[in-house]
């Protein structure tokens, strides 16, 4: 099992609410956001597991797998700024899957709060790269910015299939 630094909430919502006061990600405040998104890949995983909506499924799976993309670009990051090599947790290994629920029922109410937590992840990679001087890392925090906004889209998209 990884350990996380001290100060992290153990569960991945919050230690992402943590994550978003600093202004300037360290290389252990990257290695949590890099478990964080593996949580948010598994997260994904487990709520498009109880979708019958094949559409809306696919709509969740594909942000679950860009979630892993940003953790990979989390760790290129950790590379670019000099950072010991780390390898991601498998689930097993994630001290976040340990508050992971079994089922995430797919309703309204979910569905809003991911499409805003999305949206503010966006914020966040945003203003990281914004106080970022390393260019390649700034650029990696974009993209993965950007793509938390895509994953709202789906989530709005995913939203009504579901409903209609």
């Amino acid at each position: 099992m990884v350990t996380l630094p001290d100060g992290y909430p153990a569960d991945a919502f919050e230690a992402f609410a943590f994550l978003k006061t600093r202004t300037r990600l360290d290389i252990e405040d990257l290695k949590v956001l890099a478990m964080i998104e593996c949580y948010g890949e598994a997260f994904y995983q487990i709520l498009a597991a109880g979708v019958g909506h094949a559409e809306a499924r696919a709509l969740l799976e594909r942000n679950g797998a860009e979630e892993r993309g940003h953790a990979h670009r989390v760790l290129k990051a950790i590379r670019l700024l000099g950072g010991e090599p780390f390898e991601l947790p498998n689930a097993a290994d994630n001290p976040f899957m340990a508050l992971a629920p079994a089922e995430v029922p797919a309703d309204a109410e979910l569905f809003a709060l991911l499409e805003q937590g999305e949206l503010d992840g966006d914020l966040a990679y945003q203003a990281w790269a914004d106080a970022e001087p390393n260019a390649e890392v700034a650029e990696l925090y974009r993209l993965n910015g950007r793509e938390e906004t895509r994953h709202s889209e789906r989530v709005v998209t995913a939203r009504g299939l579901l409903a209609a």
